[in-house]
């Protein structure tokens, strides 16, 4: 909460401010037990001689019968309206509806038809036959891995036969 410092309160008493400020600053008077400490405590007591003479001996009972004689009005509950449902059925009624003058116009179709074109309008990069090294390196290490273990095995039955 932003409080007002003296001088602030110095100009609001003196009406210095604009008519916004001076509204903001009343208001926060209303909710400020500090402000409202500072603002009386810049009242003198000529400003109270002042205001005491400006009001009336009988200003205390003719607030409280004044009071006395507002009648209370217990405020009506205004029903609050769901308007979420309304919302939502207004929506699909919208989106529904320009997917129907889609579909009466042709769009839809005319994206059908327009998909085998798109595929034949797509430039193909050329395959480049480059010898892919790792593939040759890796494929040259299982074929010689592969002929030793041939080996062992022919010689293994080799062994056997005599």
């Amino acid at each position: 909460m932003k409080h007002y410092d003296d001088i602030e309160w110095i100009f609001y008493k003196e009406k210095v401010f604009s008519d916004e400020k001076q509204a903001e600053m009343e208001e926060h008077l209303y909710t400020c037990d500090k402000c409202m400490d500072t603002f009386l405590s810049l009242i003198d007591k000529e400003e109270a001689d002042r205001a005491e003479e400006s009001i009336s001996l009988n200003f205390t009972a003719d607030v409280m019968d004044s009071i006395k004689n507002i009648q209370y009005k217990p405020k009506t509950k205004v029903k609050k309206i769901d308007t979420r449902l309304s919302d939502m059925f207004t929506y699909y009624i919208a989106v529904a509806s320009v997917a129907i003058v889609l579909t009466l116009g042709g769009f839809y179709s005319g994206l059908v038809d327009m998909v085998p074109h798109i595929g034949k309008s797509v430039v193909e990069k050329p395959n480049i036959n480059t010898p892919n090294i790792i593939a040759d390196i890796s494929g040259k290490i299982v074929n010689k891995t592969s002929n030793f273990i041939d080996s062992f095995g022919i010689s293994n039955c080799k062994e056997e036969l005599r």
